[in-house]
């Protein structure tokens, strides 16, 4: 008690607070002493401004355009009155600051940020030049808050969606309450670009397949309600650049769909459609939309912001081998068509696009058949879309990854087979049914899941599959019956490749009621790494030091101050959309017999020994499961084929990977401290 009690003065002194965390390995909520801090340190450490912050053009291109405006407004004899909404670290107030502007008055609601911008533009010297009011846009008041209205708006307030973070609603109230009728608005303009393709390996983040054996019979089929279900019409970010050209074969070249003009010269409409009607280049199925956008940054147009794809990017019709910028906070979308549509050369089409506040969707049809259904935005009616992310549906549709599974089955399971299933959304596992087994049990506790497990039972005629809500009513089984655990393992908690091992968890909780006898697959778990240079992904975790001339000290410290509080060392990151090139071989962290689990700690020190010329920027950790102790049992959630050291690593494209990003360090040998608490099922990864 007493050392209890000295613990709670302890924090109470340090100004903590206890956080709920859901160990996503043991299944367990946690409680974790925090900093009273911690939220926004969070919130901090997950934003997207150091990225931003390491965008050359961007930030080049707002500079060209700001000290345009500026120019503009003083050969008219006027005073250069400038309002920076949502200014960040105060990077655009000081460009404006250094370039003539006589005023400028920057808003930041949030707080950690607007204090820290208050550092960065004291400590560049423009204390005097800039005032910073913590505030949102929309809360400002002139002659409170403002002296008199402004007359130029400089503001990045858009997403990968463009107008995902409420870019209509903050550029119309500047325009009524804050900015004078002749303002300059900074970016003018943006133009949406929209790209029909035919791409199945695209399409595997978004429809369900049936299940085939190697003969071609169909073991397991797709229910109709989640077979013509219109999908989600959330945003599928991703870097289009990355798809193999041989994957996609355009329906519609890109086409300039929809415009919005942030000058104030033409009403802001909240709600809108387009109609492009244009004919098909190719013959195909049109499954998908491919979206970008620009930004025209002045009035006379010549500085162009493009968000493009490589092989649509306005830089490679001047050289086809010129680097497009990278940009992790600006990526391109993905929107799947509620109907594929097969086309023929020259059919003639119509793409129809359209938004509301936030999101954008689409559709294709028949020139011919337009109906207002066609302009109501796709929802989600099977519950799959829902339940499971883009990521997870893919890895159901890899038949790499489902055939490993069949021919496990097709070896073990007979008639008098009772299975236990212990794993989220494993539909394959329904196959084993199909291939005779007695009686299965799937334990799914999540009821959206739950719903749609329930849909391919009763559209596969599964009489003899019986789904366990909870482990409640798990423990109330007959674990004498069950002949086969089978795991694939996935569980929808489940963020980095190790959280699978939960498995593990379920495992032990029933083994001991279980037969001597049983057969549990997967049989081991091996968790590897290697050490990479990526060509940007560290980017968005790297120190800027200097932006454009301006020192970001306080902004690193705040930023690398908040990781420490509120992250781990290890994120989740689909590697394969980001190069990244081998410099050591692959180091095993540990080798787990899932049969027999250590139950104490597991310590493992070693080093990665770098080869070649390259900077160390970051870890690729991954798993490899074993389904029955031979080579061919392996399923990897890491590289798709054998690691060559100077070469780019191909990843699966179906999972996340673990790593763990650091500014690029000139060195031999990379040291690593790996450690596994199977008490508590607690892992942690440092290199130094």
């Amino acid at each position: 008690m007493l050392l209890a009690l000295n613990f709670l003065k302890r924090i109470s002194r340090n100004m903590s607070v206890f956080v709920q965390r859901l160990n996503a390995m043991s299944g367990v909520n946690d409680w974790v002493v925090q900093s009273e801090d911690y939220d926004f340190h969070q919130e901090v450490a997950r934003s997207a401004f150091a990225d931003m912050l390491h965008d050359t053009e961007r930030n080049q291109l707002y500079e060209a355009a700001l000290k345009s405006a500026i120019k503009i407004i003083h050969s008219k004899g006027a005073k250069a009155n400038v309002l920076d909404i949502g200014t960040g670290t105060g990077l655009l107030s000081m460009m404006a600051a250094r370039n003539g502007a006589d005023t400028v008055t920057a808003c930041e609601a949030f707080k950690p940020m607007s204090d820290c911008a208050l550092k960065i533009i004291a400590r560049n010297g423009f204390k005097d030049k800039i005032k910073v009011i913590p505030k949102r846009s929309t809360e400002l008041i002139v002659g409170k808050d403002l002296q008199h209205k402004c007359n130029i708006l400089v503001t990045e307030v858009f997403d990968t969606e463009l107008i995902g973070e409420g870019a209509l609603s903050t550029f119309k109230h500047a325009h009524q309450e804050l900015l004078e009728k002749d303002c300059i608005v900074i970016p003018q303009s943006a133009t949406i670009y929209a790209q029909v393709v035919e791409s199945p390996l695209t399409q595997n983040w978004n429809k369900l397949k049936h299940i085939f054996s190697d003969d071609g019979e169909v073991l397991i089929k797709v229910p109709d309600l989640i077979k013509n279900c219109v999908g989600s019409a959330a945003v599928h970010d991703m870097q289009l650049s990355q798809l193999p050209a041989s994957s996609i074969n355009t329906i519609i070249s890109p086409t300039p769909v929809l415009k919005f003009d942030w000058s104030g010269n033409t009403p802001f409409i909240f709600e809108r459609s387009t109609i492009s009607t244009t004919k098909a280049e190719r013959d195909g199925l049109a499954q998908l939309v491919f979206m970008w956008w620009d930004l025209q940054m002045d009035t006379d147009g010549k500085h162009i912001l493009s968000c493009a794809p490589d092989w649509a990017h306005p830089l490679k019709k001047i050289d086809k081998n010129a680097k497009i910028p990278w940009r992790d906070h600006w990526m391109q979308a993905v929107y799947y068509l509620p109907k594929e549509l097969p086309v023929n050369k020259g059919q003639e089409i119509s793409l129809i696009s359209c938004h509301d506040e936030f999101s954008l969707w689409f559709n294709l049809v028949d020139n011919l058949r337009i109906t207002d259904e066609h302009y109501l935005t796709p929802f989600c009616e099977c519950g799959a879309h829902v339940a499971s992310s883009r990521t997870r549906i893919g890895q159901l549709n890899d038949m790499t990854r489902n055939k490993k599974y069949l021919a496990l089955l097709e070896k073990y399971v007979n008639k008098e087979s009772t299975i236990l299933v212990l794993s989220d959304c494993f539909y394959c596992s329904l196959a084993a049914v199909k291939l005779g087994a007695n009686k299965m049990y799937v334990l799914e506790t999540n009821s959206l899941s739950r719903r749609v497990l329930e849909n391919y039972i009763a559209f596969n005629k599964l009489d003899n599959v019986e789904i366990i809500p909870s482990l409640e009513e798990l423990s109330k089984i007959n674990f004498k019956d069950i002949s086969m655990v089978l795991g694939e393992p996935y569980f929808l908690s489940s963020i980095l490749p190790w959280d699978n091992l939960l498995f593990i968890y379920l495992m032990k909780g029933v083994r001991n009621y279980l037969s001597n006898d049983v057969q549990i697959f997967p049989k081991r778990a091996s968790i590897k790494a290697v050490a990479m240079h990526f060509s940007d992904l560290h980017k968005i975790r790297s120190p800027l030091s200097v932006g454009e001339g301006f020192l970001m000290k306080d902004f690193d410290e705040l930023i690398e101050a908040s990781r420490n509080l509120s992250d781990e060392n290890v994120e989740p990151q689909p590697l394969w959309e980001y190069p990244g090139v081998a410099l050591s071989g692959i180091e095993e962290m540990i080798d787990l017999d899932l049969m027999n689990v250590p139950t104490k700690t597991y310590l493992k020190n070693g080093t990665f020994e770098l080869q070649g010329n390259l900077d160390c920027n970051g870890i690729a950790i991954w798993v490899d499961w074993n389904l029955d102790g031979t080579e061919r049992g392996i399923i990897t959630t890491g590289p798709t084929s054998p690691i060559k050291i100077g070469e780019n690593v191909q990843w699966d494209m179906y999972t996340r990977q673990g790593v763990c990003l650091f500014p690029d360090r000139n060195t031999k040998c990379i040291n690593y401290k790996f450690e596994f608490d199977f008490d508590d099922g607690n892992v942690s990864f440092n290199c130094s």
